[in-house]
């Protein structure tokens, strides 16, 4: 019944991030269309729209995952979602596909399969799994470091800073995914239902804000990498969860293929300006 659950689990999420992703695809569609003239502009604005409702769909849809499926399978799954934003930007964007890009594909497929295949974790969490204290305080830290990273980045003439944001924008993102995971144990339920609803649209606006601050292909890989890492880091840590050597390999795997894709991306975005 628990394999059951975590294939359940594990296709509930691969939607999750397909949502998740297209919104995403969208959105940048979207604000590349509002630095045209203002009749266009109010069409991108409803384009918009759209992409910030299937981004909204994501924060429930990859809810009823985690009632399936531990988090250290299901936040690995974004790298799929990075998958789909890349076909959407070569069908959609009309965005030059190379063999970088298509490297990049292959290692987060790899590693993806690496991390839920050899998965020892159970779909059910209670709360003698559940470490608060370090939650709160690995919470805080983080953002903490952050926050003093942007501040630095301000006195830099805000150099890195729409990549900083990124990364806080994937910790944000992370802390919901978290947050949804423990709202299964019954103790927990409200306190993290409220904290998932804080997260998430707090993770919409930093997104949307890193946006203006840097190009979209380094803003959505240093989001991506951080949400995958600091959710499965997290699932082990404050969940109790166990991990293996050969998921540790498959994130960094992933990671990897994250990298390669925001290194073509770069290299595409260079050559059509």
């Amino acid at each position: 019944m628990a394999n059951e659950n975590i294939v359940i689990g594990l296709i509930i999420g691969i939607i999750a991030y397909i949502c998740l992703d297209i919104g995403k695809g969208i959105q940048k569609y979207a604000i590349e269309g509002f630095k045209e003239e203002n009749s266009i502009k109010k069409k991108n604005s409803g384009i918009w729209v759209v992409g910030t409702i299937l981004t909204s769909l994501y924060m429930f849809i990859q809810w009823a995952a985690l009632f399936f499926a531990p988090i250290n399978i299901v936040a690995p799954l974004e790298g799929v979602g990075l998958i789909i934003l890349l076909l959407f930007s070569y069908y959609i964007l009309k965005e030059h596909i190379t063999p970088i890009e298509i490297s990049g594909v292959f290692f987060i497929i790899v590693g993806t399969v690496l991390v839920t295949l050899f998965n020892a974790n159970v779909g059910s969490l209670n709360m003698s799994n559940f470490n608060l204290l370090f939650f709160l305080c690995f919470s805080i830290i983080i953002l903490l470091i952050e926050s003093i990273l942007i501040f630095i980045s301000k006195l830099n003439d805000y150099k890195y800073v729409g990549i900083i944001i990124a990364l806080t924008a994937g910790t944000t993102n992370a802390l919901q995914t978290v947050s949804k995971r423990i709202t299964t144990i019954p103790e927990m339920t409200l306190y993290f239902t409220l904290a998932t609803f804080i997260f998430a649209p707090s993770t919409l606006l930093i997104t949307q804000y890193a946006f203006t601050k840097a190009k979209a292909n380094q803003v959505v890989p240093c989001f991506t990498s951080t949400s995958i890492i600091l959710a499965s880091l997290m699932g082990v840590l404050a969940l109790n969860g166990s991990i293996s050597w050969i998921q540790v390999i498959g994130i960094i795997i992933i990671v990897i293929g994250i990298i390669l894709i925001s290194a073509f991306q770069k290299k595409s975005e260079n050559l059509t300006k």
